[in-house]
């Protein structure tokens, strides 16, 4: 099944931001902009409420933080690479995988995308590979490989 949850204009690189919160705010905001949120302040409210439950930072370098949300109106995939790693409840994260779900979704493909990461993450290669390189072409095909998998 091919799933278009992930478009090579869902992927930014070298994004200057210095704390956590305004890195939830960059995911909200381009989320706003790309018509995947219908409303921004809810989408980052839903993202933080998420983030209290437990730290979605899932290694050294990585996190993804997710939302489950009225406010999403189409599964989406966010890659969002930082110029300089921030602290991420005591990670130093340079590498952010953000999944957007609606609310509302029968085949629970917010469990799919995860999973799908999750099991290419584990692959150092990989990891490597999309922690150093800021080639758009080789980050997008990496996630666009794991995602249809």
């Amino acid at each position: 099944m091919q799933l278009e949850i992930f478009k090579r204009n869902y992927l930014f690189l070298d994004v200057d931001v210095k704390r956590k919160e305004e890195a939830m705010n960059f995911i909200a905001s381009k989320a706003d902009e790309l018509g995947i949120s219908k409303d921004k302040q809810q989408t980052e409210e839903d993202l933080w409420n998420r983030e209290k439950e437990f730290n979605t930072a899932i290694d050294e370098t990585i996190a993804i933080p997710h939302t489950k949300s009225e406010t999403i109106n189409f599964p989406a995939v966010l890659i969002i690479k930082l110029k300089n790693s921030i602290d991420w409840g005591g990670e130093n994260i340079k590498l952010i995988i953000s999944f957007l779900t609606p609310k509302e979704n029968k085949e629970n493909i917010h469990l799919t995308m995860l999973s799908k990461i999750s099991r290419k993450l584990i692959d150092e290669e990989f990891k490597l590979t999309l922690n150093q390189s800021n080639d758009a072409n080789v980050v997008y095909k990496l996630i666009q490989n794991a995602l249809n998998s």
